[in-house]
């Protein structure tokens, strides 16, 4: 069993990676390799996962080392601050702004750059970051001045990239930039090894922040941890050891008692099915991408149902062959009735985990008529809609 703090500042992240799993100690062996050379690198995993620290994790073991790791979620990035985040702004470049700042690439100038959940940046941030990584020159807002920055970028996400890139939902261009490395760390329930380790780490962590004794885990306590399947992985088995220690502060010994009632173990795990596509479909948050991922759902199940014959697939959606062949080129879709798995991001474990929602339902009776099949005009002529498939209509 291995285990990896911050060689250069152990304090900024106050844990470690636990190499306790042969899939976890071959990634940390990659990972070290690939460090000393200064390309992009892409850490795909689940959320709470650990991606952060197996990005310190690479820029610590850099030529880089000495140099800042600047980390910014591209999440919480407001679309019409991109320029100004990425490149900084002038004095008085827009309102409010009274004073020159400097942007990340400044921040990051020899160092590491890293974006968190670089799935979840806009159209327009894509843009912007594509020219960022092949020039390395930018001006920062209301300037004339071009600036270099010299930086390593290493990039996580929880959605599929490659599959959204291929739908044309993520610039491609930017995934081939982004994946010249790409690392995937696994899930918390794929490395049960790992959890007594990683608990008493945690333990340790969560006793010093809240200025405690530390208590260790009774074996019946272990049991409990390492039968659930984590779906929050590292970040919900601390906010349950964080709940059982604040208990009973003073007790030596934590029991199973003590930990907060979490769901049975659920299907989550190797060889269980997938969550369903339709309702990952619905979670994408640009129109744009939900529809091209709603309407690449669409033409893989109706091909599936009709065993990869477009005639039949074809007739099940009410297009003609000759659009259906079109949208399958668009699509990059094999005629093969290929698998639904993985061409939308990720939802929970199952259909269960959004309350109130369901999925709709393909090839459903709307008002007598099938609803993906094209309305009828006022003198029964069919009318068309070549390239949308509306998600309201389910078809």
């Amino acid at each position: 069993m291995r285990s990896f703090g911050n060689a250069a500042d152990g304090k900024r992240s106050g844990a470690e990676l636990i190499a306790a799993s042969p899939a976890t100690r071959a990634l940390l062996d990659e990972a070290g390799r690939i460090a000393v050379f200064d390309v992009p690198v892409l850490i795909e995993g689940e959320t709470g996962s650990g991606k952060e620290l197996l990005a310190r994790y690479v820029h610590d073991r850099s030529p880089r080392r000495g140099r800042p790791l600047v980390a910014v979620n591209c999440g919480a990035l407001p679309d019409g601050l991109l320029e100004a985040e990425f490149f900084g702004h002038a004095r008085g470049a827009f309102t409010g702004a009274d004073a020159a700042r400097p942007g990340l690439l400044e921040a990051a100038d020899g160092g590491t750059l890293f974006l968190d959940e670089v799935g979840e940046l806009s159209p327009h941030g894509q843009a912007l970051l594509l020219r960022a990584l092949q020039e390395r020159e930018f001006r920062r807002v209301g300037e004339i001045r071009v600036r270099r920055s010299d930086f390593r970028l290493i990039a996580a996400t929880h959605r599929p990239l490659a599959e959204l890139a291929a739908a044309e939902a993520f610039r491609r261009d930017l995934f081939y930039r982004l994946g010249v490395v790409r690392l995937r760390l696994p899930p918390l329930r794929e490395r049960r090894a790992e959890i007594p380790e990683l608990a008493a780490a945690l333990l340790r962590r969560l006793a010093r922040r809240y200025g405690l004794p530390l208590p260790r885990l009774s074996e019946d306590a272990l049991g409990v941890l390492g039968r659930r399947d984590w779906p929050g992985n590292v970040r919900e088995l601390e906010s349950a050891l964080a709940g059982a220690i604040l208990r009973r502060p003073r007790a030596p010994v934590i029991g199973p008692e003590m930990l907060e009632e979490m769901p049975p173990r659920g299907d989550a795990g190797p060889g269980s099915p997938p969550p369903d596509p339709v309702l990952a479909a619905l979670e994408i948050r640009r129109l744009a991408a939900a529809r091209t991922a709603f309407e690449r759902l669409v033409l893989l199940r109706a091909l599936r149902h009709a065993a990869g014959s477009r005639v039949r697939a074809a007739r099940d959606l009410g297009i003609s062959r000759q659009s259906l062949w079109q949208k399958l080129r668009r699509h990059g879709i094999d005629q093969k009735a290929p698998s639904l798995a993985g061409i939308v991001p990720r939802l929970g474990r199952d259909q269960a985990s959004v309350p109130g929602k369901s999925a709709p339902r393909l090839g459903t009776r709307s008002s007598g008529r099938f609803s993906g099949s094209p309305a009828r005009g006022a003198h029964g002529r069919r009318t068309t809609d070549g390239d949308a498939v509306d998600a309201n209509e389910s078809g």
